[in-house]
């Protein structure tokens, strides 16, 4: 404050002497103008300079007190400042002061919170550990289930497999007797036709030679021979009829031959089919039948009814153990579906299937 004083003491100063400078630098000029005044009585110039002295001193005085009034506004601006300062430091203090207390409890709930904490968080590893270990026997559990349906099916992609080869086999040992039946007929046909027509030519032959005798031979016997050709005509047609018979006699026989051989042959593959589904439907009740070391050495007699795709229609028993025949039902039906043939005959041989059931233990 004693700085601020010094500097305004200073400028108060400075402001008065150059007011006095700047009032004898207008006098000087005054004196020295060029122009031409009356001379003014000595009195007059004396009472000039005083005035002008005290409107310095009038105007220094206004500057004084002006810069006094600052000096007390600067003062008391200064002293509002500092006491808002110290004011504003007390409540600093008392915030800090609060703020340092709320610091405190909130560590001493930081630290209480953190035990907690750390309680819980043992807790929650023991539980996690409890899960994990529940989820590891479950994903054994899991794993061993996945394999054993990779397992089965494995196996149903290879008996599907296997039942596409067998249908694909039959389509075309079926394809290729139809092929050689159709050779054969076509073969025979070939062979009748060429031993028509070469007996026809060789008949043309004889014809002609004929023909070519009788041109020569005497005109008498013209009327004669006529009569002979034509009972000779008759006759050759009652030949060729008797041949013609013959050859079809023959024909028919070698084809119903032909044709009692392509069913013993047929007869014997259809037999020979429905044994192996035959045994494969025993294979799968066995696979689906639950044993036991009581049903050893005994069995039942099952009458299974199938649709054309292998479903199960129904089951019965006959005669038998009845622990097996209640084993075997219920094997039956576990399977919901047995295997079919795609070939019409063998499948109708398995819709209604007799078997005895013998467990296999």
């Amino acid at each position: 404050m004693k700085d601020n004083q010094s500097k305004y003491s200073v400028a108060i100063i400075i402001s008065v002497v150059l007011h006095v400078v700047l009032l004898v630098l207008l006098g000087l000029s005054a004196t020295s103008t060029p122009l031409k005044q009356q001379p003014k009585p000595k009195a007059q110039a004396i009472q000039a300079v005083v005035v002008s002295e005290q409107a310095v001193k009038q105007h220094a005085d206004r500057i004084k007190r002006t810069e006094q009034e600052k000096r007390r506004k600067e003062q008391q601006r200064l002293q509002a400042a500092e006491d808002r300062i110290n004011k504003l430091n007390k409540e600093r203090q008392q915030k800090e002061a609060a703020i340092a207390k709320a610091k405190d409890k909130q560590k001493k709930a930081e630290q209480a919170a953190t035990r907690a904490e750390t309680k819980r968080a043992e807790k929650e590893v023991e539980r996690k550990n409890a899960e994990a270990a529940a989820v590891k026997a479950e994903q054994q559990r899991l794993k061993k289930v996945e394999e054993r349906k990779k397992a089965e099916a494995k196996t149903k992609k290879a008996e599907e497999q296997r039942k596409k080869s067998e249908a694909a086999a039959v389509a075309a040992e079926s394809k290729r007797l139809k092929a050689e039946e159709k050779e054969r007929k076509r073969q025979v046909e070939v062979k009748r036709k060429k031993a028509e027509a070469a007996k026809l030519k060789a008949e043309q032959e004889r014809k002609r030679q004929e023909v070519e005798k009788k041109r020569v031979a005497e005109q008498k016997r013209k009327a004669a021979e006529q009569e002979r050709q034509r009972l000779a005509k008759i006759e050759r047609d009652r030949q060729e009829k008797l041949m013609q018979a013959q050859i079809e006699a023959e024909f028919a026989s070698e084809l119903d031959s032909e044709i009692q051989q392509l069913d013993a042959v047929r007869q014997q593959e259809v037999l020979s089919e429905v044994d192996k589904y035959t045994a494969r439907i025993q294979s799968s009740i066995q696979r689906n039948m639950l044993t036991s070391d009581a049903m050893k050495g005994k069995s039942c007699a099952l009458n299974i009814r199938l649709s054309d795709s292998g479903l199960v229609l129904s089951v019965t028993s006959g005669k038998g153990d009845s622990v097996v025949c209640r084993a075997g039902i219920n094997a039956v039906n576990k399977a919901g579906s047995l295997p079919m043939s795609v070939d019409p005959d063998v499948a109708s041989k398995l819709k209604n299937i007799n078997l005895i059931f013998r467990p296999e233990i």
